[in-house]
C-alpha cells in the first residue's frame, strides 16, 4: 500500500501549530487628512550638506562654520558670574570664508520654511559683505550656495 505524497498546499491550508507569542497592539487611528506636520529638514541637517558641498567646490578657498555661543561664566563652585560672555557679534552669518579670487563668502543657512526670517543684524551683516565686493546670501539648499559662490545671485 502506496501512501500518498504530501502538496505543499496541505502545509499551507492547516492553522499554525504554534500559538502567537504576544497579541499584536490596536492599529493606531488614521488622522484626518490635513491634521498631520509636514516634515521639516532641521537646518543642522542642510547646513552639514551645504558645508561638505561648498568645501569641494573648486571656487572656495576657504570655508568654515561660525558658531555664534553666549552665557554666562560659572565658578569653580558652579555659581554663575556676573559676566556675560558672546563669542561672537550679533547677526553673524553659518557659514563664513573667501573665495579662490579673495572675495569674502558670507552665507546665512535657513530651512525653506524660514527663509525670509532673518534678523536685522543678519541682514545687515550681509549687505555689508556685499557692499565691500564679497559674495553674501541666503542658501536653503547645496544649489542655492553654489550659486551665491558662482555669483549667479
Amino acid at each position: 500500500m502506496a501512501i500518498a505524497r504530501k502538496k505543499w498546499t496541505d502545509f499551507a491550508a492547516k492553522a499554525s501549530i504554534q500559538p502567537a507569542l504576544f497579541e499584536a497592539p490596536e492599529q493606531p487611528r488614521r488622522r484626518r487628512p490635513g491634521t498631520c506636520k509636514k516634515p521639516s529638514i532641521p537646518e543642522r541637517d542642510i547646513l552639514s550638506q551645504i558645508l561638505g558641498g561648498l568645501l569641494l567646490h573648486p571656487l572656495v578657498a576657504h570655508i568654515e562654520r561660525i558658531n555664534v555661543m553666549a552665557g554666562r561664566l560659572c565658578g569653580k563652585d558652579g555659581k554663575p558670574l556676573s559676566r556675560f560672555m558672546r563669542s561672537c557679534k550679533k547677526g553673524r552669518v553659518d557659514l563664513d570664508g573667501f573665495s579662490v579670487t579673495g572675495k569674502v563668502i558670507a552665507i546665512e543657512v535657513k530651512r525653506p520654511s524660514t527663509r525670509n526670517n532673518l534678523t536685522d543684524e543678519q541682514r545687515a551683516y550681509l549687505d555689508q559683505v556685499k557692499r565691500a565686493g564679497g559674495l553674501a546670501g541666503v542658501a536653503t539648499s547645496v544649489e542655492e550656495a553654489f550659486a551665491i559662490v558662482e555669483g549667479r545671485v
